[in-house]
């Protein structure tokens, strides 16, 4: 893993080595920085300061957003929140030169990383598909027991007009009956 040393940090992000070692002073962001940056646990006694690309990201998303109206607290919650300013300045061309062999490495990292992202595409798609094939389903049964319940329906009504014609009849009858009987 290539480090950088505060002086290259500040070529990269634009500031000068001494604010690159006061923003890693910064008790806020030091949870966002390397240990080799902070120096803790195993490098707590190292000569020099390395930070890491990351550790680079997060220097400059500091140049980014830290400003007069920003404490350190706001810049820790942005950090907290994942947003890295990960477009760095073209002078980082003249410090991150990187060799063949970790152009190399990097390649195939990335291959490794395209692999396993295109089998969690596949993979979810699979789900997906699953989970249209299910929605059909329910889709369909819902479809039949409708039908059902409106065919029963439909016969109850049936049912209840033959007993209304039946009552109709029965009524005229009694009609006629009482007409009779006058």
């Amino acid at each position: 893993m290539k480090t950088y040393l505060p002086g290259e940090v500040a070529t990269i992000v634009g500031v000068s080595s001494s604010s690159i070692r006061n923003w890693t002073e910064q008790l806020e962001i030091q949870e966002f920085l390397s240990d080799m940056a902070v120096r803790r646990h195993g490098y707590q006694h190292a000569k020099q300061r390395e930070y890491t690309l990351e550790d680079l990201y997060v220097m400059n998303t500091i140049t980014k957003v830290k400003t007069r109206h920003n404490t350190w607290d706001d810049v820790a919650a942005i950090l907290g929140d994942g947003q890295l300013h990960k477009d760095l300045r073209p002078s980082a061309a003249l410090v991150m030169q990187e060799t063949a062999a970790e152009g190399f490495a990097d390649k195939i990292m990335l291959h490794q990383r395209i692999e396993f992202l295109e089998s969690t595409i596949r993979e979810q798609e699979s789900e997906i598909e699953q989970l249209r094939s299910r929605v059909d389903q329910v889709r369909n049964e819902e479809r039949e027991l409708s039908k059902a319940e409106r065919a029963e329906f439909q016969s109850t009504i049936g049912e209840l007009n033959r007993f209304i014609g039946k009552l109709e009849a029965k009524l005229e009858i009694l009609k006629d009956q009482d007409n009779g009987l006058t």
